[in-house]
């Protein structure tokens, strides 16, 4: 009897199950770097990266269409693949996903990063999603001046 092993998926194949299951099971739409247009009224936008380097990205894709459920229809949900992440970080000063971005008529209202307890989850949702607009966070590149070297 021979015993054939086979690879499992990738992390960037487990993420592209995990957004398709957000698209197809809640509703989400997908933005690409082509079209980083966004609709009118209040909507939510998850970042993601390949999981391999932030295994809390597919926690997200599970925590935040969970959470949403309380914030029923009225609220737009987005997510953006990682091909589409790195322009809207550099949008909206996001240090790295998973990052939740909350819009209104598609200008920034607020951001929820990283994965935190479930009910820190919930009560961040509500107020960010109710309360006014949060200050944008700004993101400033720290390089070294003159410096040679590998680090540099």
């Amino acid at each position: 009897m021979t015993l054939t092993l086979a690879n499992g998926p990738t992390a960037l194949e487990r993420l592209e199950t995990a957004l398709g299951r957000m698209v197809q099971k809640h509703a989400f739409q997908r933005v690409d770097r082509e079209n980083l247009q966004f609709p009118a009224g209040p909507c939510v936008l998850l970042l993601t990266e390949d999981p391999l380097r932030n295994p809390e990205v597919l926690d997200a894709c599970v925590i935040l269409p969970e959470a949403l459920k309380e914030a029923g229809e009225q609220i737009q949900r987005l997510v953006a693949g990682p091909e589409a992440t790195a322009v809207l970080q550099a949008r909206f000063g996001i240090a790295r996903p998973p990052a939740v971005i909350f819009l209104r008529d598609g200008e920034f209202h607020g951001s929820l990063t990283g994965i935190r307890d479930w009910n820190d989850y919930r009560a961040e949702l509500a107020r960010l999603l109710a309360g006014p607009a949060q200050p944008k966070p700004i993101a400033i590149p720290v390089r070294a001046a003159n410096t040679t070297g590998a680090c540099a």
